[in-house]
């Protein structure tokens, strides 16, 4: 029995829910439709109804479940772990901005180089070195080691020195060099930067030394300077103190029994060094090619011109064996150096010039590069990262009961019209065919009365209770006034947004080149295309191929015009040319421009990989004119940066040869004389700065000494001016001088070019052998197509580079191509267009017509009660006790409204108590649903939002661009409108140089008074401040140059810096420049003077070595000997340092800049401390963040923060969201009650036991 009642209870419930499906009626209390709907069409309409919602929340559900958004997360605490996690799964959107923006290498990058084992070893120690030092050896057999060892190592320990000073100046520098960048790089950007910058580091440094040292080992050669030892050029006094004349030293070539000699051969022969125990003098003329089998060979080692080129030419091998190196132990009263361990990375029979070229001696860079420091340094404080996704079902849900209410209202309007159309068209299918007859005039006004009711009538806030007139009455009311609000508040919206004007931004999405052209011609005020590449290498947009002077190109700097000054003669010394004949002289003059052309080239070259390397940093896309204007003024800033670094070595090195007076093996500045010493009773011999042009100039005093040259006789004296005399063509005081003094306009003469080729057997008809034809058929130099005249100086060259014409091309297309915008984006002015009036029109009306929807009804019954009470005017004047009843019955009623408030009452409940009270719990029910729902809402729309709100600030201050980097804000950019800004813009440094530059000291007139004294006090005096005045002016050009290249650098920055990160970068940038400049030049003049010292180079004052006259015995060639200082017994072939008082606080040295440097200024400076400071006292740095601020020029600031508990925000939502919530708990708790009462009801009856044979009946 138990399971047939329950069978045919569900069959009860089956069929009443069929019913109920089939009879439902949604617009049977529809204000507008249901009086002129029947009851078919409203059932119709509930069905269409019902499945047009069903068939638009399914379009919505589906619609917003597979659509993708963007979702920006926010953290502000997070781990490297996190953000490394983090940035491998988002690593084009996370951003993560550094709150420490500048931070030097070294905090996280620790560069630690190992170098050859030699350098750290007892072989580059004084105490080695001073044990090879044999004073009476130095005139031996000059392939004897004894002769030039000691020398050789000096060279080694001047290498490893300047290899070791190189690094740690280029260390210091790099490491207060600061990484600066907004965002924190990934591990992988990290590792790749870190190693650019190590390898461009030590790129930088080992080319830049490797010219330096060059230069400066050519600089030796090409000026004849004559080294003591003996080893390239010696001096034979055949009468004593009548003549001189100054050979060539000469040696073997390997394999063959050819002479070397190292004039022609630029102090490049060398020959494999020997111990000869029975040493014995020699013929003056093969002093170094005597039989070597009789000597002992040294395994690596070799004997040369100059000990530096030799030691070049010479491997360690004999350094890595004991037995070889307890040979070249002299002294047996000290002990030997252990042998060398064998290089990890350097083999035995690599030469020394190897080593230094290829390494600076640097077996390995230990690099330990800390990504941990890097992020630690960094100091993120907050993480965003963005990604995209489906919606989530929170946010579905929300969408789904928004577009519920929207929709229902919708298809509430709708579906009514749809089934009144479509039984329209039924009936007239069915219509049988009648005549046709004119309307009567009634129906006419029945129609006419019905439209007039029902207008009268409408209402769109039905009251509940169908006889409740007042209600009714209120509802129309606020029908009339909620149409009137709604038409006014569109109309005026309406014609407010017609008539005001805007500043309309339109966008181009991925424009051409072309269509970039059109929008810059029609909208260049406003146009703004953002790269999607900021930085790209010069090299791609840029190009730069420079033509060279015709003498660059030219025969006459190749070995086939070079032969011209070989002189190959018919019989052996059968010709002796003086030494300023061009025919000897010559060869330097062309090697010179020879190495200085190719230098250039070299220095070009390097120039240009490292400026194609560089990067243009442009945010936006440049404008054509702007792109060229920008591009040529970084080209002209290369050129100067290029020619700058290539002038300063030479002008140092000439004016390092003026200041330390050099000899000459052509005696150019200098000549010889003899003097008498009453210490030894002998006549010595000694030098004397020369006069030139009839003693009007000397160059004790001046480097711009000339004379014409040309070709002599044999016969002739050096005084005299040659006998025919080469247009353009001087000698000077050194080499170098007649270089930049003299021009090329006989190599562009073909008469004059003619007259060197016919003077060759000047003088000496049958003594030569003729020319090589190769020689003859040189042609001439063309000036075709160049900037420079044929008189034009060589100096003038020099500090152009001997460039005719950059060849710079600049290629707008690959910029833009490489920039390559995703889009552009322009203004215009005007009025809104129709749509967006459309838009903003429905926008408002659907938030006005919500709020009047709500507050109207109120409002009207509020004023209706107010004005119904003053017209009946029934109040009386009550007692204090009756008012107070009266509000304690007010109170009351309005509690008894809220208990028996009833929002699903029905005809039934009306007359059924039980029904009414179910209705009453629904309501109940219905309206905690409803403010659990509103509470969820906002809760989703407040804290829980994922909405996010980006704040734009156009054209902002830099006060404001502080105040937002204060906030910390993740997301904050404010980039540049300009990316790279010289820093003249906004730095100055301005040297303060020491008094004593600018004192009498240092001006002509002083130095000339002293020298025309004569005595040797004033000649030592006017020497050290001659050198003062050189160094000054030298010190001067240099930092100027260098200022003038920083100015011109540029400081690259996509987003604007704020005040302390400007500040931290401008600060080291100034120190980094200020260290920099006296480094670089204290170590290159350090190298230069030490190159003069290893080399034992003689000077004009012999205060290093001594020339002694030698008789017949020893063919009258001078010997030479180091000096030693009376009052230290110091000597200049062991030590730099050696010095003797001359005047007070002026001392002499090996040198004279020797002595400059150790003469002391005051107690605690010497003359060298201030010339490594280059003469500056204090640097003036001034940088000015207001005036980068206005070179960067920002325009606009933006920032996305998370938009939570936006009250805005909130209210749209709750108001987006309402209806929905009202339609769909009305629908879920009425159906619900309805079903309950239909079971309450099956309940009761069954209890009754009221047959269920007919479930129908209820």
């Amino acid at each position: 029995m138990s399971e047939d009642s329950s069978r045919n209870c569900f069959i009860a419930a089956y069929l009443y829910l069929i019913r109920k499906i089939r009879e439902l009626n949604l617009f049977s209390s529809n204000p507008f439709w249901t009086p002129s709907l029947n009851s078919s069409e409203q059932i119709l309409s509930t069905r269409l109804f019902l499945f047009f919602l069903f068939i638009s929340l399914l379009t919505v559900i589906t619609y917003t479940s597979l659509i993708i958004r963007t979702h920006s997360i926010t953290l502000e605490k997070f781990t490297r772990q996190d953000f490394e996690q983090l940035q491998s799964q988002y690593p084009t959107t996370i951003n993560v901005p550094c709150s420490q923006v500048a931070n030097p290498y070294h905090k996280f990058i620790h560069l630690s180089p190992k170098f050859h084992p030699v350098c750290s070893s007892s072989f580059v120690e004084n105490q080695w070195i001073s044990s090879l030092f044999l004073p009476n050896k130095t005139f031996d057999n000059v392939l004897d080691f004894r002769t030039f060892l000691f020398a050789q190592f000096q060279s080694l320990a001047l290498l490893c020195q300047t290899a070791i000073q190189a690094v740690n100046d280029g260390l210091r520098t790099f490491n207060s060099t600061q990484l600066v960048t907004g965002q924190v790089f990934s591990r992988p950007e990290f590792n790749e930067i870190v190693d650019v910058i190590t390898t461009n580091f030590q790129d930088n440094l080992l080319a830049n030394e490797n010219r330096t040292t060059n230069v400066i080992l050519l600089a030796i050669t090409q000026n004849g300077f004559m080294s003591a030892l003996r080893t390239n050029y010696f001096i034979q006094s055949k009468n004593l103190r009548d003549n001189f004349l100054i050979y060539s030293e000469l040696y073997l070539r390997n394999d063959s029994k050819t002479s070397c000699n190292c004039r022609l051969e630029e102090n490049q022969c060398t020959y494999p060094a020997h111990l000869f125990p029975n040493a014995s003098s020699t013929e003056y003329d093969k002093l170094s090619m005597s039989d070597a089998t009789a000597g002992l060979k040294i395994p690596g080692l070799m004997a040369g011109c100059l000990p530096m080129e030799s030691l070049r030419k010479s491997t360690l091998e004999c350094l890595y064996n004991q037995s070889c190196i307890d040979i070249l132990a002299l002294q047996q009263n000290i002990s030997r150096p252990k042998a060398l361990e064998k290089s990890l990375k350097f083999s035995e029979n690599l030469t020394v010039g190897s080593m230094f070229d290829q390494s600076l001696f640097i077996e390995l860079w230990e690099n330990q590069t800390s990504y941990e420091d890097y992020f630690t340094l960094c100091a993120p404080r907050s993480l965003t990262y963005t990604y995209k996704g489906r919606f989530r079902l929170a946010a579905i849900i929300a969408m789904s009961i928004s577009a519920f209410g929207g929709l229902a209202v919708l298809w509430e309007f709708i579906t009514p019209a749809i089934a009144k159309i479509w039984h329209l068209i039924q009936r007239k299918k069915r219509r049988v065919d009648l005549p046709k007859q004119s309307p009567s005039t009634s129906r006419k006004k029945v129609v006419t009365s019905y439209v007039q009711r029902r207008v009268r009538m409408f209402n769109l806030f039905p009251p509940d209770d169908e006889n409740d007139l007042e209600e009714e009455r209120v509802g129309i009311i606020s029908t009339r006034l909620y149409i009137f609000f709604l038409l006014f508040g569109l109309l005026i919206l309406g014609f407010a947004t017609s008539l005001v004007q805007r500043r309309q931004t339109y966008t181009v999405t991925s424009p051409r080149l072309s269509e970039y052209e059109e929008l810059r011609f029609l909208h260049s005020s406003t146009l703004v295309c953002t790269c999607s590449r900021f930085s790209m290498s010069y090299g791609r947009i840029m190009s730069i191929s420079p033509r060279y002077h015709p003498i660059c190109s030219s025969k006459f700097i190749t070995k086939t015009w070079l032969s011209y000054f070989e002189l190959f003669e018919v019989n052996l010394n059968s010709t002796f040319f003086i030494a300023r004949d061009f025919r000897i002289s010559g060869q330097s003059f062309f090697n010179i421009i020879r190495d200085l052309c190719h230098t250039a080239k070299g220095t070009v070259e390097h120039a240009i990989r490292s400026f194609q390397s560089r990067r243009l940093v442009t945010v936006n896309v440049l404008s054509y004119k702007r792109f060229q204007d920008q591009t040529k003024q970084r080209l002209k800033q290369f050129e100067e940066e290029t020619k700058a670094y290539y002038v300063n070595l030479p002008e140092l090195l000439r004016s390092s040869f003026h200041i330390n007076h050099l000899i000459t093996n052509a005696l150019t500045s200098a000549a010889f004389s003899t003097i008498f010493d009453n210490q030894t009773s002998k006549w010595m011999p000694s030098f004397y700065s020369q006069d030139i042009h009839n003693s009007s100039c000397s160059c004790a005093i001046s480097s711009q000494c000339v004379r014409p040259q040309g070709f002599y006789l044999q016969d002739d004296s050096d005084n005299l001016h040659p006998k025919v005399i080469i247009p353009g063509l001087y000698h000077g005081c050194y080499t170098i001088d007649s270089i930049l003094l003299s021009n090329l306009e006989c190599l562009f003469n073909k008469i004059c070019f003619q007259l060197l080729l016919d003077m060759y057997h000047y003088d000496a008809a049958d003594l030569l052998q003729p020319l090589d034809n190769q020689i003859r058929q040189i042609q001439p130099l063309e000036n075709v197509n160049s900037r420079f005249s044929p008189n034009t100086p060589i100096e003038t060259l020099v500090s152009q580079l001997f460039i005719e014409d950059w060849g710079t091309t600049r290629n707008f297309t690959a910029y833009y191509e490489r920039c390559i915008p995703k889009e552009c984006t322009y203004s215009l002015t005007g009025r809104f267009d129709r749509t967006y009036m459309i838009a903003t029109m429905l926008g408002f009306y659907g938030g006005l017509g919500a709020i009047l929807d709500i507050i109207l009804p109120h409002i009207v019954r509020f004023i209706r009660r107010r004005w119904t009470n003053r017209r009946t005017n029934t109040r009386v004047t009550t007692t204090a006790a009756a008012d107070q009843r009266e509000r304690s019955s007010s109170c009351h009623s309005i509690c008894q409204k809220i208990r028996s408030l009833n929002l699903f009452s029905s005809k039934e409940s009306s007359k059924n108590e039980q029904m009414k009270h179910e209705e009453i719990i629904a309501t109940r029910i219905y309206l905690i649903l409803f403010i659990l729902g509103l509470i969820t809402v906002i809760l989703y729309a407040g804290p829980f939002t994922e909405e996010t709100k980006t704040t734009t600030i156009n054209f902002p201050t830099s006060e404001v661009v502080n105040n937002l980097h204060s906030r910390n804000i993740s997301t904050l950019s404010c980039p540049c409108s300009t990316a790279a800004i010289r820093y003249s813009k906004f730095l100055s440094i301005i040297p303060e140089y020491h008094s004593i530059c600018s004192s009498n000291f240092v001006k002509p007139s002083y130095l000339i008074s002293l020298v025309e004294k004569r005595d040797p006090t004033s000649t030592h005096i006017a020497t050290h401040y001659s050198i003062l005045s050189s160094l000054c002016q030298q010190a001067q050009r240099i930092v100027k140059r260098a200022l003038d290249t920083f100015a011109a650098h540029e400081l690259v920055s996509a987003e604007t810096m704020t005040y302390a990160s400007f500040l931290t970068q401008t600060e080291s940038l100034l120190s980094k420049i200020i260290s920099q400049i006296p480094s670089d030049y204290r170590r290159t003049i350090t190298l230069i003077t030490r190159s003069y010292g290893v080399n034992h180079l003689l000077n004009v004052f012999t205060k290093n070595w001594k020339l002694e006259f030698t008789d017949e015995t020893e063919k009258y060639i001078m010997k030479t000997y180091p000096y030693r200082f009376p009052s230290s017994k110091c000597t200049c072939a062991l030590s730099y340092d050696c010095t003797e008082e001359v005047y007070e606080n002026i001392v002499s040295g090996c040198f004279p800049f020797d002595g400059f440097r150790l003469s002391k200024f005051d107690q605690n400076m010497t003359f060298g401390d201030l010339n490594e400071k280059l003469f500056v006292e204090k640097w003036k740095n001034r940088s000015n963040y207001t005036a980068y601020f206005q070179a960067c020029r920002p325009l606009v600031c933006h920032y996305t923060l998370p938009d939570k508990n936006n009250p805005i925000q909130m209210l749209m939502t709750v108001l987006g969201i309402y209806g929905g919530l009202i339609l769909a708990f009305r629908l879920i708790v009425g159906q619900s009650l309805y079903a309950y009462q239909w079971c309450s009801r099956r309940h009761r009856q069954h209890q009754v036991e009221i047959p269920l044979d007919n479930p129908m009946i209820m």
